[in-house]
């Protein structure tokens, strides 16, 4: 018989941001939690009043708890206030790439079923274009504007949709398994898949992404958004926990990032590629910025850390599940032989199998799929949106299957090697195309790159060849010889890819992923060049 503190451990903690926003207005109303570049401020106590005062406009608008809203804005303390005040109320938001339009916007509308949707005025007339393919939406608030005609469904500017609006008297705080939020995923092999994040799902995303307990009061957060990226979500919460402030601005802009952190004394954020451009200074270490999330492989971090005197955690995440790989240790890097960065070890109350195609298990230093499971209940994905299907599939066997290649070391230490349907075989060998790119990348004329399989069309049968697709930088005349010959001493022998070819701009999804799929589909037309047909050989 399990025993009370086994029971215990199994347990889901009771957490959502909205209790935890709800106990520092108690203990700490007056301190500053939200404050964006404009240097508007919200305290801790004015937050959750405000976000109450959402949740009434929400209710006055129709929104009803378990109703998604599609939300179409960027990243300010109006987006912030809008998703709490849904939560709230019971609904979940599910806000989209600003860049969604035509398919992609008409078919995340119809899977959420949202009969209510928030936008910018500038987006408006994107959903406008596909009103007569919407199912479910009859009504649009233009959070920044004023109502304006539009077919099919009512329009509501944003002061009316706020005026008068009071908080209800039966609000209740999320439970962990309530979805705080749905967010779509890449789409870069089909229709984009929408995650449904419970609370503990985000608490403990949250809570493993950073050693949190090494954080005070004083830290400031830095939050650039997007709205559809789970980062925009983590923030805040890590910023609530720690009961410091998070810093807020509509987009991500590199030039803005460095003045923006000495002027706000962020001390949680990324690497800072301006100052690392800038000559060394006796008081580099002296600047705020005091704790790094970096991916886990950025190749600037170890030497920013090093000169600017902060420390560095890495993680391995998806939307899916919540940071169950990371570092044992601030600033704990590990290499294997071939050089590959460690994502980091299984974190506590996880489980990971790395495993072939029929999810066996596969041992130690052999190479397969991640996948993964929780000792608690609700602290991953929920599933996806209205797809049963994917998710039986995603989810099948008990375990979550990543669709990422991995292996892991004696030691324990996870290695990212490539997503599974992005490998190339290639007479015997396994290759990372996230490898093949690495090494192509750091050409200085490139700018960007995709490695993917193909085939002769005339031998079915035959091994894959690695092609790889180039988006040069602007004004430099590269050539496939020129780069087939630079990569050859750089690279071992059996990634040196086969074919070349180039683009004005590689196919991007809306979260600037490669697109893959067209890349495979196009295969090897006339533009494409051949190494072996040029006659250059890759010595032994």
């Amino acid at each position: 018989m399990r025993s009370d503190s086994t029971m215990e451990m199994a347990r889901t903690p009771d957490v959502s941001l909205i209790r935890t926003l709800v106990e520092r207005a108690g203990s700490t109303p007056d301190r500053t939690y939200v404050i964006d570049i404009e240097k508007r401020t919200l305290t801790y106590a004015e937050t959750v009043s405000t976000a109450q005062r959402w949740a009434g406009a929400w209710r006055r608008a129709g929104v009803t708890a378990g109703d998604h809203v599609v939300t179409m804005q960027y990243n300010t303390i109006e987006s912030l206030l809008g998703w709490l005040g849904l939560a709230w109320l019971g609904a979940v938001e599910a806000p989209v790439n600003t860049d969604y339009r035509s398919d992609l916007l008409a078919h995340a509308l119809n899977l959420t079923q949202a009969p209510v949707a928030l936008v910018l005025d500038r987006f408006l007339d994107r959903i406008a274009e596909v009103a007569d393919r919407l199912e479910h939406l009859r009504a649009v608030v233009v959070i920044d504007g004023p109502a304006r005609p539009c077919a099919r469904f009512e329009v509501t500017g944003g002061e009316a949709f706020l005026a008068g609006a009071e908080a209800p008297a039966d609000l209740e705080i999320p439970a962990p398994w309530d979805i705080m939020n749905v967010l779509f995923t890449s789409g870069t092999t089909g229709p984009s898949k929408a995650v449904r994040l419970p609370w503990a799902q985000m608490h403990a995303m949250v809570t493993g992404s950073f050693r949190v307990e090494d954080f005070g009061p004083d830290e400031v957060v830095y939050n650039a958004g997007p709205t559809y990226h789970v980062g925009a979500k983590v923030f805040p919460y890590l910023a609530a926990l720690c009961g410091g402030r998070h810093l807020m601005r509509p987009f991500i802009s590199r030039s803005a990032v460095a003045s923006e952190y000495r002027e706000f004394g962020v001390t949680v954020g990324g690497v800072v590629h301006d100052w690392l451009a800038e000559p060394e200074r006796p008081d580099d270490a002296r600047q705020p910025l005091k704790f790094l999330l970096t991916p886990y492989r950025d190749p600037a971090a170890e030497s920013f850390a090093r000169r600017f005197g902060c420390r560095r955690f890495g993680v391995f995440n998806m939307t899916e599940v919540s940071s169950p790989i990371q570092f044992r240790d601030w600033d704990a890097v590990v290499h294997d032989e071939a050089g590959r960065m460690s994502c980091g070890v299984l974190r506590e109350g996880y489980d990971a199998r790395i495993v072939d195609d029929n999810d066996q298990p596969l041992p130690d230093g052999q190479p397969g799929e991640l996948i993964l499971r929780a000792d608690r209940p609700w602290v991953m994905n929920a599933g996806y949106l209205n797809n049963p299907e994917a998710t039986a599939e995603a989810w099948r066997n008990g375990w979550f299957h990543t669709g990422d290649a991995m292996y892991r070391d004696t030691d324990g230490n996870y290695f990212f090697l490539d997503r599974i349907k992005d490998a190339i075989r290639r007479r015997g060998e396994n290759i990372s195309s996230f490898e093949v790119e690495a090494y192509v990348n750091a050409h200085p004329s490139v700018a960007l790159s995709a490695a993917v399989a193909v085939r002769k069309a005339d031998r079915a049968g035959a091994d894959e060849e690695i092609k790889i697709v180039v988006q040069r930088v602007a004004g430099h005349p590269l050539s496939a010889e020129d780069l087939i010959r630079w990569l050859i001493p750089r690279m071992p022998r059996f990634m040196v890819p086969r074919y070349v070819a180039f683009m004005d701009a590689l196919p991007l999804t809306p979260t600037q992923k490669v697109r893959k799929k067209v890349l495979r589909e196009a295969g090897l037309g006339p533009d494409v060049w051949d190494r072996e047909a040029a006659g250059i050989e890759v010595p032994r």
